[in-house]
C-alpha cells in the first residue's frame, strides 16, 4: 500500500512538472527534455557496464549534447544544415580516444559508446523537430504525443489486468499480454479523436496515425529496454523516481516511438 501510494504521488509530481515544462515556454521544455536525455544516458551507461561494456561516458554526453543543441538550433533556424559538417569528425573522435585507452573488447566498448546517442540522443532531438514542426515553437503536437505515450501504458497495464491471459514476449517481459496491448492502442487511438476536435492543428487521420505509430513504438520500446536490463541483470534502470525505477523506465516507450512519429509528420508535413 505504501507503495502504491509513492508511485502514484511520484508520477502525478512527474506528469505535472513534465506538463508545465511543455506549456510554459519553448525554453523550460528544451531544458527539460535536455535534462532527461542526460539522466537517461547516464542510467543506459550504468546498464551497459553492468555487461561487462567500458563504454566512454564523456564522449556519450558530448555526442549527445552536440546532436541535442545542434538540432534545437537548426529546427529553430538558427543554424544551417552545413553545420553538420563541424560535427562529423567528433564522432570520429571517439575511435581515436578508445585506441589510447588500450582496453580489451574494443568493438564492445565502441558499439556501447554510440548505442545511447542512438537510442536516446537521437530521439530527443527530433523531439524537437516536432515542437517546431509548423516553424514556430508549438506544444500541442508535442503534449499529444506524450498523452498519446502515457495512454497506451495506462490502459494497456490496467486492460493486461483486468484481461490479460495471453502473454505477447513472457521471456522478455511476461507481464504484457495481447490483450492489454489491444486496450492500450484502442484508448490511445479514441483520445486522438478528442484531440482531433479539441486541437485541429492536424486533421483526425493525422491524429489517429500518430495515435497508433506511438502505441507501436511505446510497445517495442518497452521491450528493448526490457531486453538490456534482463541483460544488465537489473529490474529497474535507477532509482531517481521512487516506486517507478528509473527515468529511462518512465521513457523507454516514449524515445522509441519519436523517431515513427517523427518521420510520418515531416513526410505528410
Amino acid at each position: 500500500m505504501k507503495n502504491l501510494v509513492t508511485r502514484t504521488f511520484t508520477g502525478i509530481l512527474f506528469v505535472v512538472a513534465t506538463v508545465l515544462s511543455i506549456l510554459w515556454h519553448e525554453l523550460t521544455f528544451v531544458l527539460f527534455f535536455f535534462a532527461v536525455m542526460i539522466l537517461c544516458i547516464l542510467e543506459y551507461h550504468v546498464l551497459l557496464r553492468k555487461v561487462h561494456g567500458k563504454p566512454l561516458i564523456g564522449w556519450e554526453i558530448v555526442l549527445s549534447i552536440l546532436l541535442y543543441a545542434g538540432s534545437w538550433l537548426y529546427f529553430k533556424k538558427l543554424l544551417p544544415i552545413s553545420a553538420i559538417g563541424i560535427v562529423i569528425p567528433v564522432f570520429y573522435l571517439v575511435f581515436i580516444t578508445e585506441l589510447y585507452r588500450r582496453k580489451k573488447r574494443v568493438v564492445q566498448n565502441l558499439a556501447m559508446t554510440f548505442l545511447p546517442v542512438i537510442h536516446i540522443a537521437l530521439p530527443m532531438s527530433l523531439f524537437l523537430g516536432i515542437a517546431y514542426l509548423s516553424g514556430a515553437y508549438d506544444y500541442k503536437v508535442v503534449l499529444a504525443v506524450l498523452i498519446f505515450t502515457w495512454a497506451y501504458d495506462t490502459f494497456a497495464y490496467v486492460f493486461g489486468i483486468l484481461f490479460g491471459k495471453n502473454k505477447i514476449a513472457p521471456k522478455i517481459s511476461p507481464k504484457k499480454s495481447w490483450e492489454g496491448l489491444v486496450g492500450g492502442f484502442l484508448s490511445s487511438a479514441a483520445i486522438s479523436l478528442l484531440l482531433a476536435h479539441f486541437w485541429p492543428v492536424l486533421s483526425p487521420a493525422t491524429w489517429i496515425t500518430m495515435s497508433l505509430l506511438v502505441s507501436f513504438g511505446a510497445t517495442f520500446g518497452d521491450f528493448v529496454e526490457s531486453m538490456i536490463k534482463r541483460a544488465a541483470d537489473v529490474k529497474d534502470s535507477g532509482n531517481v523516481l521512487p516506486g517507478h525505477g528509473g527515468v529511462f523506465d518512465r521513457f523507454d516507450g516514449f524515445v522509441f516511438a519519436i523517431p515513427f512519429v517523427f518521420s510520418y509528420l515531416y513526410l505528410i508535413h
